[in-house]
């Protein structure tokens, strides 16, 4: 009975998790807005998340970087730090990467939210992860500063 209501409680998760999705690229920016801060209350829940979904999640999130909307990039930076906290390993270097990437080739107008994201990142890591993380950021973003240089 127990792992029948945890898998029932999974299924919802899954549900709700790719109802937000859909709503993060809606068309109105309150909906982004409200779907990004649902998501953020939802996965400080004790939600189970496959790699797929954390994939699926990360990526969102880092897209509502580039949004119109200010609000939405200041949420979306809030789900950044949420979400540091729940995915894999392998997700934070992911995350880590892109962000780099939009600091270094990303839009000027936005390179100050990608430096808020990037510095959640570094916060809210997990402490076992900031030596190797904080190795690759450092390298791909002093090689990034002197090729912009020559």
């Amino acid at each position: 009975e127990k792992r029948r209501e945890e898998k029932r409680r999974g299924e919802m998760s899954t549900t709700r998790l790719n109802s937000l999705l859909e709503k993060m690229s809606d068309y109105d920016k309150d909906e982004r807005y409200m779907a990004t801060s649902d998501l953020c209350l939802e996965l400080q829940k004790d939600v189970k998340m496959d790699v797929t979904m954390e994939r699926r999640i990360c990526a969102a999130a880092l897209k509502q970087l580039d949004d119109q909307s200010s609000d939405v990039q200041s949420i979306s930076v809030k789900a950044l730090g949420v979400l540091l906290k729940k995915v894999h390993k392998a997700q934070v270097g992911e995350i880590a990467e892109k962000l780099c990437s939009l600091i270094l080739d990303g839009k000027d107008e936005l390179r100050d939210i990608y430096s808020i994201g990037l510095k959640t990142l570094v916060k809210d890591m997990p402490v076992e992860m900031g030596p190797s993380v904080c190795e690759k950021l450092t390298q791909r973003l002093l090689g990034g500063v002197q090729q912009k240089e020559k």
